[in-house]
This record gives C-alpha cells, structure tokens and sequence, in this order.
C-alpha cells in the first residue's frame, strides 16, 4: 500500500458544536484504519485560534499535544471526542502542507481555490439558507451561496451528510455538480461509553422528576419555543403531570442576540419556570446520563443537515425514545425508537409527549443499555473501519 499524507483542517468545523462532533466522528474513522492503509493524518488549525501571544511564534508550525490545550466550547468537544493526539497549529497554510509533505486535503468547508498545490475536498453542511432565508441576513444568504458553489466547483469533490444535502447540491449547483463527485461523509457512531451515573447527574443539576429532555443549541431554527409551549400545554392539562424539560446546549444565536432573553421571557410568561431547566453546556458524560435517563428526547428543529442531529444518534443508541420534526433528514437516522410530528404543530408535539407519559406509566419502557441496539462493540468497531476505509479511498483517488 503506498503511503498518504492526508490533513484535515478544523478551523471551521470548530464553529459549532455539531461541527466539532463530525470532525471528531470522521477523525475517528479514519483514524481506526490510519495505520494498516499506511496513512499519516494531521489535524490543522489557524494558530490565531490560540490567541495573540501564540501567533508571536518565530515557525510557522506549531505541534501542541491535546493534553495541553486549554480551550471551552467546540473546540474542547473535539478535543473530548476524537482519539488523535495532537494538533498542528499554521499561520500560513499553503507552507504548512509543504512543510509537513501533505498529499490531499479534505474534507474542507473553506474554499482553498483552484491553484492550492494539493488535491482538496470540499464539504458542505446543508442549505438552511435557500430553505430559511428569514433566518438570515441577504449578506449571509449571499456569502453562503458563493462559498458553497465555490466550493464545488474549485474542489476535487464535496461531501455532505446527507442524502437530502447530496439532492441540493445538484439542485442549486447543476452545471457544477454534473462535473465533481457528490460524496456521503462516512457514516460514524458516537462515543456513548462513558456516561456519568444518571442519579448523580440529575442530582447535581436539581433535576428531580420525569423529564423530557432537548439537546439542540438555542438557535432560531431549533424551535425552543414550540417545545416550551407544547410542554405547557402538557402539564396544564387534567391530567396534572408531574415532569419538567431540560435543555442542554449553547444558548446564544448570533444571528440574534436578543432571542435567548426572548425564549427565558416567553417560558415565564408561560407559568413554567420552575419546572424549566436550562443547564448550557455541559459535559458530554452527564449530557448522556441525561439522554439515558429522559423520558424522550425532543427534537423540534425546522431544518438540519444530518441525520442524528442534537442528540438523536445518541439517544438511539442508548436506547431513549424520541420525538421528533418530521424532516427528511430526521426520517434518514436508521434505527431507534422515534415518532414525527408535523413542523410547527405545537399540538402534535404535546400529543406526541402525552404518549410517552402513558406508554411509561404502563410499564413499556426501552431496553436502555448502553449501545443495546443495534451495535454491539464489535459491530460498531466494524462499521467505523468500513467509514474510515471509504473515505481514504476517495482522498487516495485524488493522488493516484
């Protein structure tokens, strides 16, 4: 097998929390096989992401092992996640492929252009913009757009998560995308394995009764307050129910600042504070233990680009029921227990829960062990390698 040198850059991937879990996820994968395939994998990064003092540096390379980062946010997700060992920081990219004599890189959500010096793959995380474009200003709707039709037409090719974004691509970009490879990212199981004892989780948080609960950062698409008001509607019913809701994730939008203070407002104006949790972020075990000891997890976002997204693959695989949008990308995660509701049918949403409290109070509860379904160790180790296997194959078409 000849060896390759293949790099991954995170600069953007370390944007979003679901970025920093798909880098990882891919990482992992490839990682898996790295060794037998003879292949050398660095992770790249841009050193100003170290601050001022760490771009005063005389190289232009610098070689920090994980043990020794301190960072907060996606960046320490990934850190957290993946199994690589260190990251080489650049301050000019072109030289940091030189230096470091890497052959492709890929997959990549910043256009390196048609003269890079090396074969590079493009990847693009969904359309929001062209189906929500309420959601975002006509400079950003017009800079998404340049980038991702510059990123398939200037790359070898483009990869994305789903097979809804691979049907975009050819819808928005047709003469560009008849002449690249539309590729699928490789298909990868988070970490569940280790998970904080659920009773000391919810302890620690003050979280006493049944919960529902959303991992789904306080964006606009997310829906927060649908889930509030269905969850409202809920436990003002006859039926007194006695369960609160958990949210977990990042709770700022750039796109609008003053939203978060508008969800708090609207869940007070609702009557339901006290039975509210709003924790941020918080570590991935006692996320987890969460997921696992939840009564459902909620998922009511208008848009996504993966299948899994905020939670779901975990909740799946841990064996936590779930309710969830009606989206085509949610209807791709193939296993797991889930029901749909119709997008912004607050009344659907509560029904959907209501369901839940009763197939609970009447003993019919999951199998919640820890990857019980369907993945054993082996089976999941398999499909990482096969992930890892696929996607080195399409770096390596690049070179050869």
């Amino acid at each position: 097998m000849r060896p390759l040198s293949i790099a991954f850059l995170a600069d953007h991937y370390v944007g979003w929390m679901g970025g920093a879990h798909l880098l990882a996820n891919v990482l992992n994968c490839v990682n898996s096989v790295a060794v037998n395939q003879s292949v050398r994998v660095t992770v790249l990064m841009d050193i100003r992401a170290l601050g001022a003092a760490a771009e005063q540096t005389p190289d232009n390379l610098l070689n920090v092992e994980i043990a020794n980062l301190k960072v907060s946010g996606p960046l320490q997700c990934l850190l957290d996640t993946t199994r690589i060992g260190q990251i080489v920081f650049y301050k000019d990219l072109r030289r940091a492929v030189a230096d470091l004599s890497i052959q492709v890189m890929g997959p990549s959500s910043i256009n390196l252009g048609t003269d890079f010096p090396i074969p590079w793959f493009g990847y693009i995380c969904d359309f929001q913009h062209q189906y929500l474009p309420h959601l975002f200003s006509q400079q950003e709707r017009i800079q998404r757009d340049i980038l991702f039709r510059s990123l398939v037409e200037n790359a070898t090719g483009v990869f994305v998560t789903s097979a809804t974004a691979a049907v975009d691509v050819d819808r928005f970009y047709p003469a560009a995308a008849r002449t690249k490879q539309v590729l699928r990212m490789p298909v990868a199981l988070p970490d569940i394995s280790t998970i904080s004892p659920p009773e000391v989780v919810t302890s620690t948080y003050g979280i006493r009764r049944p919960y529902f609960l959303s991992c789904s950062q306080r964006w606009l698409h997310k829906q927060h307050p649908v889930i509030l008001r269905a969850f409202a509607d809920l436990i003002s019913g006859e039926q007194k129910v006695q369960a609160d809701l958990v949210f977990t994730g990042d709770t700022s939008d750039y796109r609008d600042p003053a939203y978060s203070a508008q969800v708090d407002a609207l869940t007070a104006s609702l009557g339901i504070s006290d039975r509210v949790h709003v924790l941020g972020q918080i570590p991935r075990s006692d996320q987890l233990a969460l997921i696992r000891s939840s009564l459902a997890l909620v998922q009511a976002s208008l848009f996504e680009g993966q299948a899994g997204a905020s939670g779901m693959m975990e909740a799946a695989l841990i064996g936590t029921r779930m309710i969830a949008s009606d989206l085509g990308t949610n209807r791709e995660l193939p296993f797991g227990r889930t029901s749909y509701f119709p997008v912004d049918a607050t009344g659907e949403l509560t029904s959907r829960m209501a369901s839940v409290l009763a197939d609970c109070a009447s003993g019919d509860q999951p199998d919640r062990q820890a990857g019980a379904i369907p993945f054993d160790p082996p089976s999941r180790q398999l499909l990482e390698m096969a992930s890892g296997l696929n996607l080195l194959a399409s770096l390596r078409s690049a070179v050869q």
